[in-house]
């Protein structure tokens, strides 16, 4: 009963302030998901990751319609299961009669992390639910159950392949009978797919240097290996999205609680614990190893560990005298608690507001040129009036050809706008709003909306 009641309250979190605008990334799945199967499956090319999620939201769109909350319903729902799977995982190492499964789901349910990817219209939560699911039936050696899954959750996000290499290590260490064979059964079936995938997958690799090349910041927001990206990771798995003016206070805040975190889950050395220490650590390390090569740890794409990190915490928890475990579990959660409402009442840490822009555009028959080389995916979900030119750098200084695209795409228009999002990436600069002046445009207005920069307006002069 207790399960049912922490499994709803996780549900009900992650229906909070689910009906935000959606932001650029969820704008690509929503792109991608309107796109019939066949064409699908060469679109993918130019993303970087799997079809599971997007053929899954293809065909969940049709009923939803163009309400926000209801396009992402069916994935709370998945994300919000992830808390009696990790429960009965936790149940079926410890016991019925151990406190570490109530505390696993219980935390779980009130991480912001958690919270806060359930309502991303991405495949990271649903990746989560699916390798939480596949050590579920390992544990319980139902090893083709737990190699399908397997196939499943990597189809469904590239990064929990090196979940596999936490499965073969564990076994290694485990040393079951026909150890080898149980390997290659979790293994082949992934392998083998893999094979025949291959051609999307170097075509989408490809696509992906190319987008680094041409914007090099963008290697910085994927995560490459620094100390920052490191720390950002347990700091993120308990804080969440939110941060602290100035930033030094929201390093030494949360370093501290970090740091107890750590002090706790170190208590965590109970034997049984060992499955869970290999699925947090593994793909850090390999993550860590790949980002050598190519920039990819960024903290969201490690989803997928949080549920062990989780289970580590309640087992140094479950290890503390009782009067100490009580006031501790109620500290975690009053963290989590706190976490989760000082994003829900600061709006600046909350989704790109694509939906408000696309409101205050709407009936105005206007240009609204990008600081970017495309148009931005969610511009495709929130139609309006608007007409979009996406720019390059380079045409500030190609006068020619700038004045011809504008002229072309401004006939009977009057109201001129320029969006800098993403400007810091694509012009730090900020030569293209230096350089409308030239093309005959005054600037007379400047709005903001919530984490897009700012939308400058001009007229003719």
């Amino acid at each position: 009963m207790l399960l049912v009641v922490i499994t709803v309250l996780g549900f009900v979190l992650r229906l909070t302030l689910s009906n935000q605008s959606f932001w650029l990334d969820e704008g690509a799945s929503l792109m991608f998901g309107k796109l019939p199967i066949a064409q699908l499956m060469e679109a993918i090319k130019t993303d970087f990751h799997p079809p599971v999620f997007y053929s899954l939201l293809h065909f969940w769109l049709p009923i939803a319609g163009k309400s926000e909350w209801l396009i992402r319903l069916p994935f709370i729902v998945l994300a919000t299961i992830t808390i009696p799977v990790l429960y009965y995982l936790c149940w079926e190492i410890f016991g019925d009669k151990s406190r570490i499964p109530i505390l696993s789901a219980l935390f779980l349910a009130l991480n912001p992390l958690h919270i806060y990817y359930s309502q991303e219209l991405r495949m990271y939560a649903l990746a989560t639910l699916l390798v939480v699911a596949a050590w579920n039936f390992l544990a319980r050696k139902k090893y083709l159950l737990a190699s399908l899954i397997n196939l499943l959750g990597f189809f469904t996000f590239y990064g929990t392949v090196f979940n596999l290499f936490s499965q073969t290590i564990f076994l290694f260490v485990l040393k079951p009978k026909n150890t080898i064979r149980i390997i290659v059964t979790l293994i082949a079936p992934t392998a083998l797919a893999f094979l025949f995938w291959w051609p999307i997958f170097s075509a989408q690799l490809s696509n992906g240097h190319y987008l680094t090349n041409v914007l090099p910041g963008w290697k910085v927001l994927s995560g490459t290996l620094t100390l920052k990206s490191l720390a950002l990771i347990p700091l993120k798995f308990i804080l969440g999205r939110i941060s602290l003016s100035p930033q030094k206070l929201y390093y030494l805040a949360g370093g501290t609680i970090t740091l107890v975190f750590f002090i706790i889950s170190g208590r965590a050395s109970h034997r049984k614990s060992l499955l869970f220490w290999l699925a947090l650590l593994c793909p850090l390390v390999a993550g860590a190893l790949v980002s050598l090569k190519t920039p990819v740890l960024g903290y969201w794409r490690f989803l997928f560990v949080l549920p062990f990190f989780i289970t580590i915490l309640a087992v140094g928890v479950d290890s503390l005298p009782k009067i100490i475990l009580f006031a501790t579990t109620a500290w975690i959660c009053g963290v989590f608690l706190f976490a989760n409402l000082y994003f829900w009442t600061n709006p600046h840490f909350q989704r790109e507001d694509w939906r408000g822009l696309n409101n205050f555009l709407a009936g105005k028959k206007s240009l609204v040129m990008l600081a970017f080389p495309y148009k931005l995916a969610p511009l495709y979900f929130y139609a309006s009036d608007a007409h979009f030119l996406p720019l390059e750098t380079t045409s500030y200084s190609q006068k020619s050809l700038f004045q011809t695209e504008l002229e072309e795409q401004s006939t009977d228009l009057d109201t001129f706008f320029y969006l800098d999002y993403l400007a810091d990436i694509t012009d730090p600069g900020r030569v293209g709003l230096q350089s409308l002046s030239k093309f005959g445009l005054k600037q007379i207005g400047v709005y903001n909306f919530n984490n897009l920069g700012q939308l400058y307006e001009f007229q003719r002069l």
